[in-house]
């Protein structure tokens, strides 16, 4: 399965690359992106996970999820038929040079339960992600570039904590966010970019490495080193309307201590959006492909919802977004 996933996506970066070849070469004399002028780029249709690769100004994001899970069944202790979870994720990210370099940052928390029956409920933050990318666009829909991200460990957790048992059942529902929810560990992650649109179809591939080390001992799986990529498929059959669809594999790469048939993990992401020029607000679900992470539930779902703000000076703060 892992092999076949990985063949798909290297077909769909082989196409992402080849499919607007013949555009490029057409528009190589009528102007390429200057960064003097950002409204040669067009807005593009933001998948749930990420934001825009050259949007304009500032972005900011706020996300919330609700998701159930329906832990595995395990030796020497009562497990929960569902534990619920709840979400809260903020981001932003600004332009550094115009619709070139950007820097950003997110924090998480969390509300949930462990998957031990009769142990309390809590609330769970993350660590805190900071990062910097740099972007090169042309008009003619292609864009690529790549960037470099760095989640903190500002506290110290522990499994055997009741924070550290809630933090087992939230890395669940978003495997690609691991790290934020990791024990004593900094993760530094490396990533490349690409999208192209064609019209109203977009397609967005994101490849990433985390690099993870420990900051104090922990009794949660050692990660190392975690291959994330996200693939991203979308559609707008209106101007203000978006919908796609959001594919990743998270493949933990070099984790001694976690069984092969358990390194691979999926997850697909349905999405709908309004794509305004200020207001781009989503909505989405999440669920498994095959097994969750670290095989510790036999199955989830989640649903989220998102508001994105564009912050750009002059920009109305109503109406529709640029084609």
């Amino acid at each position: 399965m892992v092999e076949r996933l990985g063949a798909a996506l290297v077909g769909a970066a082989c196409l992402l690359a080849a499919g607007r070849a013949g555009a490029q070469i057409r528009t190589q004399f009528e102007g390429w992106f200057d960064p003097r002028d950002p409204a040669l780029l067009p807005d593009a249709f933001a998948p749930p996970s990420l934001p825009d690769l050259t949007h304009r100004g500032a972005w900011f994001n706020l996300e919330s999820s609700v998701a159930s899970i329906r832990p595995r069944a395990q030796e020497g202790g009562a497990i929960r038929s569902r534990a619920g979870v709840w979400l809260l994720r903020g981001e932003a990210e600004t332009e550094l040079i115009r619709r070139t370099w950007y820097a950003g940052l997110a924090t998480e928390a969390a509300y949930g339960e462990s998957f031990v029956k009769g142990e309390a409920r809590g609330v769970v933050a993350g660590y805190p992600e900071l990062w910097t990318r740099a972007v090169w666009a042309s008009r003619a829909g292609l864009a690529y570039g790549g960037g470099v991200s760095v989640v903190l460990p500002v506290f110290k957790r522990t499994q055997g904590e009741a924070a550290g048992r809630i933090a087992e059942a939230v890395r669940v529902v978003r495997p690609w966010t691991f790290a934020t929810y990791a024990e004593n560990t900094i993760t530094v992650r490396p990533y490349l970019d690409a999208r192209v649109i064609d019209g109203p179809v977009t397609l967005q591939l994101r490849q990433a490495f985390d690099l993870q080390g420990l900051v104090a001992e922990v009794e949660v799986p050692r990660a190392g080193v975690v291959s994330l990529t996200t693939l991203f498929f979308g559609y707008r059959p209106w101007k203000p309307i978006g919908i796609g669809l959001e594919l990743w594999e998270v493949y933990f790469l070099n984790a001694s201590n976690i069984p092969d048939e358990r390194r691979a993990v999926f997850a697909v992401s349905p999405a709908l959006r309004y794509i305004g020029r200020r207001l781009q607000p989503a909505i989405s679900a999440i669920v498994p492909f095959e097994r969750p992470l670290f095989d510790r539930a036999s199955s989830y779902w989640a649903l989220r919802a998102s508001i994105g703000l564009v912050l750009d000076e002059g920009a109305p703060f109503f109406g529709l977004a640029p084609p």
